[in-house]
């Protein structure tokens, strides 16, 4: 015989005080002389046997009875004798990802598997458990009790891959498989798994179709320099929830309260919240819903943004940019073309080639190097005099077609791309009519880029071809008016800009993610990553003026993060990562493959196909009935023996 419970079993060593209290009541008495009783002192002895037999009598129903209800309540059972059953081998793979926090008629779905798995769990016989983000061999109650939701997520592929490294190669073994999952998507074997030797079976756990709220997605957007929202973007399913409270938080501290209206069909729900602060280091958004849980609530960082560097070489006039590319957005720095530094070159991230001829090769190797690393911004200039083969070499690796012919007359810059990102926010409507910029000579069109600013017979004055800059035409004062025109500062202001990559807001747990800080660590020290709640140090990589870390398996919660220089505390930025949303869109599915698995409906089917046999498992009924029987016995004892 086994026992479900055997801790309760402990239990019996309590009969022992019942013992105790019955051995002290039959205690001798102390003889008394008393005249005139010659009766009662023959009847005396016979009474007090009666009574020390009925005492004793009661003494042991009781015991039977307490004994009867401590062995109901250990569970016992006698193991499978079936000789079979010692030779399968069980792999169950059990779904706890974020979807399963979905609440069905018994709680929610994962903490009704484990509570299921741990009932129906025998002591005599163990199996392999696959989680989305663990697997253990052998596993125990406490091994089921520690199960916590995981972000990472596992298709059915992923799953037979696994299992099957779990089973044994001995062909004589009956091996099972059990999926207990919510079954998102379609649930179909892959094809290679078609006829494999061990048998599946499917347990789906579905959830009450409730009504769910989720934050999907989370962006910037930047109204004019200086001023940036954030818009958050919803979805719901189920009934309509009509008008729902939506707060911005920064930590502790409320930002800004709005409502979202889901009255209206929408392709897509939005709101923005404008942010005052350049800086937020632990943003949340929530919103109220009775729906899953983890998609209430998306955290974000927006870090302070650190001046561009902007380096110019010269061979023409720089005064202009000298004025445009001002603090606190710039860090300018200008040099001629015979005196480089390399170590300012190296360290920009935007670099303007003002009206060069020609590339040395030592720049042009390391213009070239900095383009492959397809960081930095290259704005190009021309000379009036004819480019060489180095800066034409260097024009094709950054996508340009070079220089065409040179063209010595008048003209009008006329044509303006307003929907070309260097424009973006400068034009409340377009513009016709304006005082137009004229060259007194420019170079032919070449191919390659989008044209952002054209001649009146609409050949290039200015392109742009992956994120790098050519005008057509040199822009000194004697060639050319532009740079007094209007359109000078919002042209070179956001081509500069655009060098500052703004940083991902949120990252996804269980995805691999790069992170890039700006700082250079001195000898051997290491970034860190650390929360109230988790610390470790991720994977990275030293480059010249950043690190790179990538993060995948860690962190394992949401939530906001700061990344440290080890040892020193201060932190360098904030991250933040959230449970991918996929799992807020979980559509439950009719299984079409039912022919390949075995559909069950409960759990103690399977244990008992696995030879998980408890043959005799209504034992603890029998004992209930024994304890309600003693309690008859002691109830007619002491009202009916005298």
């Amino acid at each position: 015989m086994q026992f479900n419970n055997p801790e309760v079993l402990f239990a019996l060593f309590l009969l022992i005080i019942p013992v105790i209290i019955h051995l002290f009541q039959l205690r001798k008495f102390k003889k008394e002389s008393f005249t005139n009783v010659k009766f009662l002192k023959k009847i005396t002895p016979q009474t007090r046997k009666s009574s020390q037999l009925k005492k004793w009598l009661v003494l042991a129903t009781r015991l039977l009875l307490l004994a009867c209800i401590i062995m109901a309540f250990a569970r016992p059972y006698f193991p499978s004798g079936n000789p079979e059953s010692q030779n399968i081998e069980t792999v169950i793979y059990l779904d706890n990802s974020y979807s399963m926090q979905a609440t069905g008629t018994r709680g929610r779905l994962l903490d009704r598997s484990v509570q299921d798995l741990l009932s129906q769990m025998p002591e005599d016989r163990t199996f392999t458990l696959i989680t989305n983000n663990d697997e253990i061999e052998e596993v125990t109650r406490q091994d089921l009790q520690e199960i916590t939701y995981s972000a990472s997520q596992a298709d059915l592929k992923s799953v037979f891959l696994r299992a099957g490294n779990k089973f044994s190669a001995d062909p004589r073994v009956t091996k099972k498989l059990l999926l207990i999952s919510d079954f998102p998507g379609n649930l179909e074997i892959p094809e290679e798994f078609t006829g494999k030797d061990f048998e599946i079976y499917a347990l789906p756990r579905q959830g009450q179709r409730r009504g769910n709220i989720s934050i999907d997605s989370l962006y910037q957007e930047f109204e004019r320099p200086g001023e940036q929202i954030v818009k958050v973007r919803f979805s719901y399913t189920g009934n309509n929830p009509g008008s729902v409270p939506v707060s911005l938080f920064n930590g502790p501290v409320l930002l800004g309260k709005s409502s979202i209206d889901f009255t209206k069909e929408e392709e897509f729900y939005e709101i923005g919240f404008p942010l005052e602060d350049s800086e937020i280091s632990r943003g949340k958004i929530t919103v109220e819903d009775n729906g899953l849980e983890f998609d209430n609530s998306l955290y974000f960082s927006v870090n302070k943004n650190l001046p561009v560097t902007v380096t110019s070489i010269n061979s023409g006039e720089a005064g202009f940019l000298q004025r445009i590319f001002s603090g606190p957005e710039f860090d300018y720095n200008a040099m001629p073309a015979t005196g480089i530094n390399y170590n300012t070159l190296t360290a920009s991230r935007v670099i303007i080639l003002n009206e060069l001829q020609d590339l040395s090769a030592s720049m042009a190797s390391t213009l070239t190097n900095l383009a492959a690393s397809k960081e930095v911004v290259f704005i190009i200039i021309p000379s009036v005099e004819a480019a060489g083969p180095g800066m034409n070499s260097f024009l094709r690796t950054i996508g340009f077609s070079g220089f065409g012919e040179p063209i010595a007359e008048e003209r009008l810059i006329t044509n303006i791309s307003f929907n070309h990102p260097v424009f973006s926010g400068v034009f409340e409507e377009q513009v016709k009519n304006f005082e137009y910029p004229k060259v007194q000579l420019s170079y032919g069109p070449g191919t390659g880029g989008k044209t952002v600013l054209s001649y009146e017979n609409n050949n290039a004055f200015l392109l742009e071809n992956r994120g790098n800059y050519f005008f057509t035409a040199p822009l000194n004062s004697t060639n050319s008016n532009f740079t007094q025109s209007p359109l000078i500062v919002p042209v070179f202001y956001n081509m500069g800009i655009s060098a500052l990559k703004p940083a991902q807001l949120y990252y996804e747990l269980g995805r691999a993610n790069k992170v890039d800080v700006p700082v250079k660590l001195p000898g051997d020290r290491i970034l860190k990553i650390t929360s109230a709640e988790e610390n470790f140090i991720p994977q990275q990589r030293r480059f010249t003026n950043k690190v790179e870390i990538i993060t995948e398996d860690l962190p394992q919660q949401p939530g906001n993060f700061n990344i440290i220089l080890e040892e020193e505390g201060g932190p360098l930025i904030s991250i933040s990562y959230n449970i991918p949303r996929t799992e807020s869109k979980s559509d439950y599915v009719e299984i079409s493959d039912k022919d390949k698995f075995t559909i069950l409906e409960e759990l103690p089917q399977f244990f008992s196909s696995a030879g998980f046999v408890k043959e005799l498992d209504t034992l603890w009924k029998w004992f209930v009935t024994f304890a309600l029987i003693f309690l008859i016995i002691e109830t007619l004892l002491l009202k009916y023996f005298k």
